[in-house]
């Protein structure tokens, strides 16, 4: 008989749980994959936006435009009045 802390196979509940939705997870990404297609535009965004944050490929961060010279090493580097306030 199963208990809380485990399964009906003797293995605790965590990993039961853990092992049930692993099992999911083709169907999951095949239900994503199918909704990049839905009628409503926002539905498919949403799709996109799931499906490249799981593969590791998040939303751009913002920086000045400063930063992004100093980390690209391009353009002149000049003092802006600007730096700082944002």
């Amino acid at each position: 008989m199963a208990t809380a802390e485990s399964s009906s196979d003797g293995q605790p509940a965590t990993e039961a749980a853990r092992d049930e939705l692993q099992a999911a997870v083709p169907k999951a990404a095949e239900t994503l994959t199918q909704l990049l297609e839905a009628d409503d535009e926002r539905i498919q965004i949403r799709a996109a936006e799931a499906i490249l944050d799981r593969a590791g490929l998040s939303k751009a961060k913002a920086v000045s435009s400063r930063t992004a010279q100093k980390e690209i090493g391009g353009g002149s580097m000049r003092d802006d009045p600007m730096d700082g306030l944002f």
